[in-house]
């Protein structure tokens, strides 16, 4: 029992803060892209969509 009620720590490393910081940095200008150029362009807004995609993958799996 008491294996399953302690507390848990999850830590992150320490460590990729600077691929952390270009995913946010590749979100937030997917997402600028993508509201700025959805009733205008479909292809600007495809990259908008991928350069979201990229910054995620970066930022949640970057070390």
């Amino acid at each position: 029992m008491g294996r399953f009620c302690g507390n848990r720590v999850f830590r992150y490393k320490s460590g990729g803060s600077g691929t952390r910081v270009a995913g946010i940095v590749l979100m937030v200008i997917g997402a600028l892209m993508f509201l700025i150029f959805v009733p205008r362009w479909v292809w600007t807004s495809a990259l908008g969509i991928v350069l979201i995609s990229v910054g995620f993958l970066l930022w949640r799996f970057g070390e």
